[in-house]
């Protein structure tokens, strides 16, 4: 699963498609590498969990899918 998730949600995020789900999920991933697999690369882990932590705040801006199909459908942010 982890597998998966390292593959699937970076893609998905880079076409800005389930963007807050993908970057909550990889969040998620990269708290339990922290804890339980590198408690040493915390420079690394907190650069990535801000990044992500931006991303599931704003949402993936205006040139993404997630955009498109809110203004498209009138969904809600």
């Amino acid at each position: 699963m982890a597998a998966f998730a390292e593959h699937v949600f970076p893609i998905l995020i880079l076409f800005g498609l389930a963007t807050r789900f993908s970057a909550l999920a990889l969040l998620g991933m990269t708290l339990v590498i922290q804890l339980l697999v590198y408690p040493g690369a915390y420079p690394t882990h907190g650069v990535w969990a801000a990044v992500l932590l931006y991303l599931v705040a704003k949402g993936p801006g205006i040139i993404s899918i997630d955009h498109w199909i809110a203004r498209r459908y009138g969904a809600m942010n």
